[in-house]
């Protein structure tokens, strides 16, 4: 599985967003010029994005960190508390 190359180092820093049913790509390279997802920029690199599906519309917060366990959604490994934000 791809890691996510450490985005910031803050807590407190989940990309939040609210997502239609698709599959997405997230990017590891920190190239994309449409982060957080992948635009192929990572390309000759070694690095591939993160494929992750939503299947109803609904937030979710993509890790910023590169800490997370449960790639590319954050898991408050890096002290973020997701309570009360949704």
């Amino acid at each position: 599985m791809a890691k996510t190359k450490k985005i910031n180092i803050e807590p407190g820093m989940p990309i939040g967003l609210t997502l239609e049913p698709a599959t997405y790509y997230r990017c590891t390279c920190g190239k994309s010029q449409n982060l957080p997802f992948c635009d192929e920029s990572h390309s000759g690199s070694g690095l591939s994005p993160i494929r992750f599906k939503i299947k109803k519309r609904e937030k979710v917060f993509l890790c910023g960190c590169g800490r997370t366990g449960d790639e590319p959604f954050c898991d408050g490994s890096c002290g973020v508390s997701l309570a009360g934000r949704d």
